[in-house]
């Protein structure tokens, strides 16, 4: 734990902001538990035009990895989002609320639903092989979504501190419903040792082609991520 990860994100050829992801331990009613955080925040010209700020907090129990809640709080132009979700994998019940929208939904849960942060860090913890496809059920944006991850072949990613770093590049697909959702796709590229890093994220969506490269790895341990 107390691993942190710098990102810097991409919009077509511009760099338009940075974000942070990180873990600690907390205690929740004399129980240990693990955060995960998601900080990001939009920079230069595209913070004046459509400013983003986003904060993303998990609660997860560190064995299982299955979260208690999930917290967002973003802004995004002129749209903004204060919401919690919680899970309670005993009665297998979920709750979401909007403080800004005042509305809340009650939602029968899985053994094994997860919320989508969780979910990226459950994949590093228990890795997906090369040509290996999984299914998981995912609660996002008020939703619960069947995700299925289909790993590909190794592929090696560019980094500027690292160089090239050996991965495994792999698909998240969602299904709503029994149906796909095809607003848009996205890759992730995790490398191929024991930290199982997020190295490269690439979003395609209507509007925008998006990416995100691991630019900074801290923390703990002696592997060359986080060598001096």
């Amino acid at each position: 734990m107390g691993e942190e990860i710098d990102y810097y994100i991409q919009w077509g050829v511009f760099t338009v902001g940075e974000a942070t992801a990180k873990t600690a331990w907390t205690n929740v009613d004399g129980r240990r538990l693990l955060t995960l955080t998601v900080e990001a925040e939009s920079n230069g010209i595209v913070e004046k035009i459509y400013p983003v700020k986003e904060f993303l907090q998990t609660v997860v129990d560190p064995v299982t990895f299955l979260p208690l809640s999930f917290v967002k709080k973003s802004r995004e132009g002129r749209r903004e989002h204060d919401e919690i979700t919680t899970f309670d994998h005993k009665t297998l019940k979920g709750h979401w609320y909007s403080k800004k929208k005042q509305k809340e939904k009650h939602f029968d849960i899985q053994p094994d639903t997860r919320d989508l942060m969780g979910l990226m860090y459950w994949i590093r913890k228990d890795p997906i092989g090369p040509r290996e496809t999984r299914h998981y059920e995912v609660m996002t944006d008020e939703k619960l979504y069947e995700l299925i991850v289909e790993a590909g072949k190794r592929e090696p990613v560019s980094l500027q501190k690292y160089g090239r770093v050996k991965c495994i590049k792999m698909e998240p697909k969602g299904k709503f419903d029994g149906m796909f959702i095809r607003k848009g796709r996205m890759w992730l590229w995790l490398s191929d040792d024991e930290r199982y890093a997020i190295c490269r994220v690439a979003a395609s969506v209507p509007v925008a082609s998006i990416k995100i490269m691991l630019k900074n790895i801290r923390g703990p341990g002696d592997d060359f991520w986080v060598a001096d």
